[in-house]
């Protein structure tokens, strides 16, 4: 959207052409980014996963996803698909996302690996426990 003044010559068909006349106003973020700024709005944060330096990097570095054997802990109780953060062993707030896994289920697998999932909880809701596309950096 472009604000400029009405009674300037031609404004409109100049604003079309993508000359500057007035105030550029860029369009809103996609709904994928509203989804992002909920869950960065700390609002729904009820509780945290604690990860080691491995899990940390691989979501920090290489925008991984977080798996259950990079989990250490888990504080809180939380549903699954509720917001919650993400630490690392030093207490540092790394990220926020949407759990796959109830708190109490987390605290079951954390330190397994992902093909252990189903056997050790009777079902299964993905390998992840915050899939990359539900997470954002902090």
């Amino acid at each position: 959207m472009v604000m400029c003044h009405g009674r300037a010559e031609n404004a409109v068909v100049r604003a079309a052409r993508g000359e500057p006349v007035g105030t550029f106003f860029k369009p809103a973020d996609g709904k994928l980014e509203a989804r992002k700024r909920w869950m960065l709005s700390g609002i729904s944060q009820r509780g945290k996963i604690i990860v080691d330096s491995g899990a940390a990097g691989a979501l920090l570095e290489d925008h991984r996803s977080l798996l259950p054997a990079g989990i250490q802990s888990v504080e809180g109780d939380f549903s699954r698909g509720e917001s919650i953060y993400v630490v690392d062993s030093k207490g540092k707030k790394i990220a926020c996302g949407i759990a796959n896994y109830a708190a109490r289920d987390i605290g079951k697998i954390q330190g397994l690996r992902s093909d252990r999932i189903e056997e050790t909880l009777g079902y299964h809701y993905g390998q992840e426990v915050v899939h990359r596309n539900n997470l954002v950096l902090l």
